[in-house]
């Protein structure tokens, strides 16, 4: 499987939403079919069932059937629609970020997702409305032929806050936090342990007037490729 295909296939996923504030909101349940078009092309299909708890949340409106194509070029996707229009971006094998707009559903979206083992992905993000956040999501997926079930252990604790990081949230069991050294250079870190999947992520943004850069770790036993 080349690195282009590592997130093809059929998944089920099971998203957790929370409120800026940390206010867990909600589950939606999600089946992701992923298949390739022609060469270098892809076609995503989501299927999102949002939970009776969210009938009062913007995720409300995210339940049904959405579709968009992208094109892979090198470490680059680019999300051509017409559900999700963006970039993303895969920074090392099995851990890409997106961002862009859901033109339908009416937000804006941040990404992530990382392949921790061939069977378990974490992945997340941020829906936004002109830069305010709606909906901070953690999730986690596995393959459809797999008889596992997509879940995470919402008791498990984010990790510790770091001094050098001194904006901080939690979403249930991952840390966000932020810092801006200057007027011209943001940096922000998306951390949690998945005690399920005996594992744990690390992202760290860096931007600054000289572009941006993506490290990713993940912490656990090594993936068998």
């Amino acid at each position: 499987m080349t690195e282009k295909d590592r997130f093809s296939g059929d998944w089920l996923i099971n998203e957790y939403v929370y409120d800026p504030d940390g206010t867990f909101r909600g589950e939606v349940a999600q089946r992701r079919i992923v298949e390739p078009t022609g060469e270098n092309q892809l076609r995503v299909t989501q299927q999102c069932h949002p939970s009776p708890e969210l009938a009062d949340h913007p995720m409300a409106a995210f339940a049904g059937e959405w579709v968009f194509d992208l094109e892979v070029a090198g470490d680059q996707r680019r999300y051509l629609g017409p559900d999700v229009v963006g970039v993303g971006t895969m920074w090392q094998p099995g851990a890409l970020t997106g961002q862009g707009l859901w033109p339908r559903f009416g937000y804006e979206f941040e990404s992530y997702s990382v392949l921790v083992a061939p069977d378990r992905q974490l992945t997340g993000g941020f829906f936004s409305l002109a830069g305010r956040s709606v909906a901070d999501i953690i999730g986690v997926a596995v393959p459809e032929a797999s008889s596992i079930e997509p879940r995470l252990d919402l008791s498990a604790p984010a990790p510790k806050p770091n001094a050098h990081w001194p904006l901080q949230r939690t979403v249930g069991p991952m840390l966000v936090a932020a810092d801006q050294p200057s007027p011209t250079h943001h940096r922000r870190l998306w951390a949690m342990r998945d005690p399920i999947g005996a594992t744990g992520i690390q992202i760290t943004e860096d931007v600054d007037d000289g572009g941006r850069s993506v490290s990713v770790t993940v912490d656990g036993p090594p993936a068998r490729w």
